[in-house]
């Protein structure tokens, strides 16, 4: 469902463009006046002439010779001349009706022809032979005339050589129509196939779009979207919401409006639940519990394991409260208070991530892989504010990404806390990943996030909630197993760190910690000695993106291989061991999926995925 879901959006946008273009330029055809298009304005009205009545006496034989090959004889009037048009398989010619002589159409018989046709006050500028049609008068055979005026529309009059019929009349009006109708049908050629293999080919891809948006529309909705239609027709009927702690005791009974999301209704409750997104279902930070018999949505299914969802964890913000209805907080959440805190230090761990420390006004409580949400004012800054090497600094330039960065709204950003509970005192560590675009994404905008929390300096305040999550450690486990990358480490970091130096775990532990190149491998040092000093701890690395001329010993591709092949692949029992992932999204949906396939039940694997 999730191909066909980006696939469905892609394919939606580029087609949508063509529907504007669709749009657009049938309502520039409409709006053009058609005299003018078809140059009517200028053409002089027909006026009586010599009478071919008046000229019978004088027409001589038209032919001489073999006709086999004439196909058609008129008389007709060229100018007040009386003239014999012969049509032949190969072409016309014209005969003077008087002498049968042959009368060619030259340069100065077409200046006549189109200035008699023409009412304007502009002279003829130039004349134009032209041995074969132009896209002008693709509809004509044979030799032409284009007499151009020197009027604003730039008319041209297109007089054939052959019989000194007028073609066509083109000028501006004509050409903006021409450009119209050639995005309009979509034949960027010959302009006048309608049914070419581009309307066709989107005519078919627009059948796919109706089919694909019929299966995401059965994905997306369920009866509550319905029902919540109807409770708005019919008036907001309050209902009963029950709020529980996550021990289960109930806190809180309470009679509110109908329709709005348990997220806003929770949060009015004084019950501020976390979220990066703004309720658009797609951090999947606002997780509650509520039965198990409330219809999942398509956002609940991308967001939260089927166990969880078995048990009835939901996304508050997608849900709309129809009917009474009683929900569990997360856990941590009533622990949750708002906090001042000021930049104590801010310095490079690799060439893009940041470790920053934050002053509270007293010791935070909170357990190891906790994260905690951090107000973004609306702000601006730019490049040479943020402490980047220079190989970074060139990358952002030469990629087009603006080098201005500012956020018009206030934004909310979730930080994982990397030191370990009671480490560091009253301060917090955390660990930003400045975002920026590669260079296979030219000009793609930077994170604004880890913009604003990159460029903050020692004495800048910040405001702050948390502790917030419930990706923690299990107690009296066997084995564990910590795998993860880029800016991930910080909670398996605080995790590590809290069993091996605060709760003094005797556990068998693993760090498998996936990096692009040596210089991004965060803490190498501090995971070298925790390995020297504990027994039960080991790490292993692996590069992903190793230079010819960098030196690397260990591991090199892609973490999940190197674990699976390192790891899974040789381990007794991988099934008693409990495994805890956080990191980039390719590199967890990979591991997840690694370890889903290799049979490990859900409730060993914890994650956290940044709430992205």
């Amino acid at each position: 469902m999730t191909i066909i879901r980006e696939v469905h959006k892609w394919i939606g946008l580029l087609l949508g463009l063509q529907l504007l273009l669709w749009m657009f330029s049938g309502l520039g055809m409409a709006i053009l006046p058609h005299a003018k298009v078809a140059g009517d304005h200028h053409r002089v009205d027909s006026e009586p002439g010599l009478l071919l009545a008046e000229v019978t006496e004088q027409i001589a034989p038209p032919l001489s010779g073999s006709a086999s090959d004439v196909r058609r004889v008129e008389l007709r009037l060229l100018s007040d001349r009386a003239v014999f048009q012969v049509d032949t398989g190969g072409g016309a010619y014209l005969l003077d009706a008087a002498s049968g002589s042959p009368i060619a159409i030259d340069e100065s018989g077409a200046r006549q022809i189109a200035a008699r046709d023409y009412s304007g006050d502009a002279g003829i500028s130039t004349v134009r032979h032209l041995e074969h049609p132009t896209l002008e008068i693709r509809d004509h055979a044979g030799p032409a005339w284009q007499v151009n005026f020197s009027d604003p529309e730039r008319t041209s009059l297109y007089v054939s050589a052959e019989t000194g019929d007028i073609l066509e009349r083109r000028n501006n009006y004509w050409r903006t129509f021409d450009t119209l109708w050639m995005l309009h049908i979509m034949d960027y050629s010959n302009r006048s196939n309608f049914n070419n293999p581009l309307v066709i080919l989107s005519a078919l891809i627009l059948f796919w779009l109706g089919l694909s948006g019929l299966v995401l529309w059965w994905d997306s909705f369920h009866r509550e979207d319905f029902r919540a239609i109807v409770s708005r027709l019919t008036g907001k009927k309050p209902v009963l919401l029950s709020v529980a702690s996550p021990s289960g005791d109930l806190l809180k009974t309470v009679r509110t409006p109908g329709h709005q999301t348990l997220y806003a209704a929770l949060e009015a409750e004084g019950y501020a639940l976390p979220s990066s997104c703004g309720g658009g279902g797609s951090c999947g930070l606002c997780k509650i519990k509520t039965s198990p018999d409330s219809p999942a949505t398509a956002a609940d299914r991308r967001q939260i394991p089927e166990a969880d969802l078995d048990r009835g964890v939901r996304l508050a913000c997608q849900h709309r409260l129809s009917s009474d209805v009683s929900v569990t907080l997360p856990d941590g959440l009533l622990d949750a208070r708002r906090l001042d805190g000021e930049v104590v230090s801010s310095r490079r761990l690799t060439p893009d991530m940041f470790e920053i420390r934050i002053a509270l006004p007293a010791p935070l409580e909170f357990r190891s892989g906790s994260y905690i949400e951090v107000e973004i004012p609306p702000y601006s800054t730019d490049l040479d504010q943020i402490n980047l090497p220079d190989p970074v600094k060139s990358l952002w330039r030469t990629s087009g990404t603006d080098e201005r960065i500012q956020s018009a709204r206030p934004l909310v950003r979730t930080y994982s806390l990397a030191n370990a509970p009671g480490e560091t005192g009253s301060e917090v560590t955390l660990n930003v990943r400045l975002v920026l675009a590669g260079p296979e994404h030219a000009g793609a905008p930077v994170g604004l996030g880890s913009a604003y929390m990159t460029s903050r300096r020692p004495g800048d305040t910040l405001s702050l909630r948390g502790p917030l999550g419930d990706f923690h450690v299990g107690e009296h486990e066997e084995e564990r197993v910590f795998i993860g990358g880029g800016a991930g480490i910080a909670p398996l970091r605080s995790m590590i760190r809290d069993q091996l130096l605060n709760k003094g775990s005797t556990s068998r532990m693993w760090l498998w910690y996936g990096a692009r190149t040596p210089e991004a491998l965060a803490y190498r040092e501090e995971f070298e000695q925790l390995a020297t000093d504990f027994d039960n701890f080991s790490w292993q690395a692996a590069l992903s993106h190793l230079e010819p001329h960098q030196e690397w010993e260990g591991h090199k591709g892609w973490i999940h291989e190197i674990f699976r092949d390192n790891f899974l692949a040789t381990h007794p029992d991988p099934g008693r061991c409990s495994f805890y992932v956080c990191g980039p999204p390719p590199m967890l949906e990979a591991v997840l999926n690694l370890l889903r396939g290799a049979g490990i039940r859900e409730e060993k694997i914890a994650f956290d995925d940044f709430g992205i």
